[in-house]
């Protein structure tokens, strides 16, 4: 089984990559962030016309997430049940099954919050939001439940995951509050997948517009799989697709896939 996520950062005005990665890819689910439309403006009719099914949670200009999947699939959460007040979109949670793993899986598409600037109510949401999560997901973790949490995290996990540690020392993706609540799971015992199966030291995610930084090689690691053991065990392959980036008109961010032994 072959699980993509990517930030498109727009999702009408970015359709003809997902489109082409899609029919090159050919995973079985992909979990998408940064649609920026509400459910009715999702192109649905350009993704069936690939044998996928689309869940979507949108949001009117900003955030929203969306699972496609050959199979059909029950959308367990469309918020946080940690944070239900919680009015922006950012997390679908559904169940899928694999032959080595009697239980079923948990899977997450999350779009973490930004955060920035830091000394704003936005960086305490994007706290907030990581504890209310850390908090439902360490609850299905305690009850053994196996688990791939997939998505744009906006998490610069360490200075290793930058170009440039000191442009980002007032960041809210490099904060140390941050930090500290991404490495609440890694301390449990969730994988790091990229980290973990992709050899090197500039496994970037995400380039900037500003600056020339795709064409500088002046990237970021922020979009994440984390897997607990049972699903760690049965990985195959982990790959950064960075193609996409460099298309024209390209989402700043590339996919990540990662494939599982089934």
């Amino acid at each position: 089984m072959k699980i993509a996520t990517w930030n498109v950062n727009s999702v009408n005005a970015r359709i003809e990559h997902l489109v082409k990665f899609i029919k090159k890819d050919q995973s079985d689910i992909y979990l998408i962030q940064e649609l920026k439309c509400i459910n009715e403006s999702f192109p649905y009719q350009e993704i069936e016309k690939l044998g996928y099914i689309s869940y979507v949670e949108g949001q009117k200009a900003w955030n929203g997430v969306a699972i496609l999947s050959k199979k059909k699939l029950k959308i367990l959460n469309r918020k946080l049940p940690t944070f239900n007040e919680d009015v922006q979109s950012r997390l679908l949670e559904t169940e899928i099954k694999i032959n080595k793993i009697k239980k079923p899986i948990k899977l997450f598409c999350i779009y973490l919050p930004n955060g920035n600037p830091i000394e704003t109510e936005k960086f305490d949401y994007k706290i907030k939001w990581m504890n209310k999560f850390n908090e439902y997901i360490l609850n299905l973790y305690e009850k053994n439940n196996p688990i791939i949490i997939g998505g744009d995290f906006n998490v610069i996990p360490t200075d290793e995951d930058v170009y440039s540690p000191e442009n980002f020392k007032n960041d809210a993706c490099a904060h140390p509050k941050t930090r500290e609540q991404y490495r609440i799971l890694i301390n449990k015992g969730f994988t790091d997948a990229v980290k973990f199966f992709l050899d090197g030291k500039t496994n970037w995610t995400f380039w900037g517009y500003r600056g020339g930084g795709w064409q500088k090689g002046n990237g970021l690691r922020i979009d994440h799989f984390l897997t607990t053991p049972e699903i760690t065990d049965l990985i195959k392959e982990v790959k950064i697709n960075r193609e996409p980036r460099g298309w024209e008109k390209a989402s700043d961010h590339t996919p990540v896939t990662l494939e599982i032994r089934d």
